[in-house]
């Protein structure tokens, strides 16, 4: 088995590991990042921060649809909660 030779070897690719891998690329240096996970980003941003904040967000404007906007003289009528929708944007944001 050959050996590959790396300035900088990157343990974890979460919000840390990858931005550090990548800047040290950029500064011209040879770089290995090692991840256990098939996904790039980590937990915040595969399964923990990023999709519950996508989440929160189209809870909000559910909210807001549903009971916010009496408030300002804007009347909407049937509004309803597509949790499949809801899921399906949280995958194409993350």
């Amino acid at each position: 088995m050959a050996a590959d030779r790396y300035d900088l070897v990157v343990i974890g690719a979460g919000p840390g590991g990858y931005v550090a891998a990548i800047r040290a690329a950029q500064l011209g240096m040879r770089v290995a990042c090692i991840e256990k996970d098939q996904a790039l980003g980590g937990t915040c941003l595969n399964v923990g921060c990023i999709p519950s904040k996508a989440l929160l967000d189209s809870s909000e404007l559910y909210h807001q649809a549903r009971h916010g906007l009496g408030a300002h003289g804007i009347k909407v009528g049937g509004v309803e909660l597509d949790l499949a929708a809801m899921m399906t944007r949280k995958d194409r944001v993350v």
